[in-house]
């Protein structure tokens, strides 16, 4: 039997950010790429990419379900939202968003984070909130 040392192209690779208990009227707000339990955070709110890639989507978990009020969240390329995918939160738990491939490319060492904008009226604000970003990294020169 004859064993390759291949790998694809292309890799699917999740980059996970959190907020512990999400506030109401929050704008534009980065997540953390760790969060500890209660308000202390590690200060990171982006991975840096070892290659070029693309982003392709986006997935959330919530503790428990608000019961008034949305919230939208939104993977970000620099620190600037991307405009899909996105997601917009109500009553939910979890769920997800997908976009187009070509839709959210970037260059290497290209910083990807994630955002969330909370409405006033958003009263699930004991609830802690975990998003994917899923990146497709193109994987050469290795």
């Amino acid at each position: 039997m004859q064993i390759n040392n291949t790998l694809s192209r292309w890799q699917l690779v999740g980059l996970v950010f959190a907020q512990d208990a999400v506030a109401a009227s929050q704008t534009n707000v980065q997540l953390y790429c760790q969060q500890v339990h209660g308000a202390i955070p590690l200060d990171n709110t982006a991975y840096c990419m070892p290659f070029a890639g693309e982003i392709v989507g986006i997935s959330w978990a919530l503790t428990a379900a608000g019961t008034t009020g949305t919230f939208t969240i939104g993977p970000t390329i620099a620190g600037t939202e991307c405009t899909d995918p996105t997601i917009t939160v109500g009553t939910s738990t979890e769920g997800s968003d997908t976009c187009p491939r070509g839709t959210n490319v970037f260059a290497k060492n290209a910083r990807i984070g994630a955002e969330i904008t909370t409405g006033a009226t958003w009263d699930g604000t004991s609830q802690d909130l975990v998003v994917t970003v899923w990146v497709l990294l193109k994987i050469e020169s290795i």
